[in-house]
């Protein structure tokens, strides 16, 4: 059987729940976290500081949790058993913070909510490309965005507009499809085996991780986060201090923002072998780098709510087209499967890790730009201008071209690496 009809959509989606319960609490705590510690009393310093701590354990857990899991060959412990655990804890972590009522122990629970939260990305992202054949990576990459972008819509509209209703159905309801899941994802998804006996035959060094087209990624990555970070920490603000709205009118831009990307992620992924990923990406940069700029002239509601929508469609295509190239510029180096599947941890690690560095140099620098400004506006510059400096890097990186992915491929088929 040619690896090309071992391409199963079902395995796909069932992986898609565990992304789409972990970008559920993802959201939830930027909703609700720094308002349920200002209400236990919480000094705005000390919220300040634990907040940080999710790029923290971001930095920390990802190169870690890849590790083991590229070292790990027994079947369910290599990539499963972090999904497995970690959704479900993060879910018991998050239900226990709204019933404590003493700052202490509800920040020790939100400390270890980000543990777990951070702890599965890395294993749960190299999982992919190990059900998948390379032909289908940017199909797959769509589909998982799709779910991704879903969690988020829910966490950022649906959760609060319970939370409307009932404070404490919107944390059952979010811990509930958080381990939901986790669970579904376990369950559904095959893990590959990997044989002992060849993983000690193979060389594994992580220094293939510094090879410059990957590094040249790894600063695309790190400066579009930078990009969206900028604008998405200070965006409630811009808001209500600029364009007069609401925070709940905050919350819907941000739920536009997450659906137009939930309709263009598919798409995205089943143009990636069409159409040259570095085409795709510096697209999707330049335009969301210029739609940014508009954030400086723009100060109708209406009109933000129409730029934050289109940039929704581009952030889907930042995301869908990154995913997938981070396996393709690693399966183009290392031209040996067994080796690839040791390394990917290692790979997403860094990858998660410019996503947390972008995180934390993001919302201190756009302060600093507002500060000297002196309006919120100025947000969309710092946006604007790390997105565009990122095509630079885009256009240095070397690719194979489409159709060479896609005869290595049927290539790997015919020597019988079947998965």
């Amino acid at each position: 059987m040619s690896r090309e009809n071992l391409f199963q959509r079902r395995a796909v989606n069932w992986l898609g729940m565990a992304g789409f319960s972990r970008n559920i609490g993802y959201g939830a705590n930027k909703v609700f976290t720094g308002p349920m510690l200002t209400s236990l009393k919480a000094s705005q310093p000390l919220i300040g500081f634990i907040l940080g701590l999710e790029g923290l354990m971001g930095l920390l857990m990802n190169p870690l949790t890849g590790w083991l899991s590229d070292h790990t060959t027994k079947p369910g412990f290599r990539r499963k058993i972090y999904v497995g655990i970690c959704l479900p804890g993060a879910a018991l972590a998050w239900l226990l913070f709204y019933f404590l009522h003493s700052p202490i122990p509800a920040m020790l629970l939100i400390v270890i909510f980000y543990l777990f939260q951070q702890s599965v990305i890395s294993p749960y992202q190299a999982w992919m490309p190990e059900i998948v054949p390379p032909a289908k990576w940017g199909v797959a990459s769509g589909i998982l965005n799709l779910w991704w972008l879903a969690g988020n819509l829910v966490a950022f509209l649906v959760v609060p507009m319970v939370w409307t209703v009932n404070h404490v159905a919107a944390f059952v309801l979010t811990s509930a499809l958080m381990v939901f899941g986790g669970l579904a994802t376990v369950i559904g998804v095959p893990e590959r085996v990997v044989d002992p006996l060849q993983s000690r035959t193979n060389k594994l060094s992580y220094k293939v991780l510094r090879q410059r087209d990957l590094v040249l990624f790894f600063i695309v990555h790190f400066l579009s986060w930078l990009s969206y970070e900028a604008l998405a920490s200070f965006f409630t603000l811009f808001i209500i201090h600029v364009v007069k709205g609401s925070q709940m009118d905050a919350a819907f831009a941000m739920a536009l923002f997450t659906a137009t990307g939930i309709l263009t992620a598919f798409l995205v992924g089943r143009m990636y072998r069409k159409i040259s990923p570095k085409m795709l990406l510096s697209i999707s940069l330049f335009c969301y780098g210029v739609l940014s700029l508009a954030g400086l002239v723009v100060h109708s509601l209406t009109a933000v709510f129409i730029v934050v929508g289109i940039e929704g469609v581009f952030w889907s295509m930042n995301l869908t087209v990154s995913f997938a190239l981070a396996s393709d510029l690693l399966h183009q180096i290392i031209h040996d499967e067994q080796l690839e599947e040791r390394l990917r941890g290692g790979l997403y690690g860094v990858t998660t890790i410019m996503e947390s560095v972008g995180l934390m140099i993001a919302a201190p620098l756009a302060g600093l730009v507002i500060s000297w400004s002196g309006s919120y506006s100025a947000v969309f510059l710092v946006s604007a201008i790390s997105s565009i400096v990122s095509i630079f890097f885009v256009v240095g990186i070397r690719l194979m071209k489409p159709s060479d992915i896609t005869i290595e491929a049927s290539m790997d088929a015919s020597s019988g690496r079947n998965l």
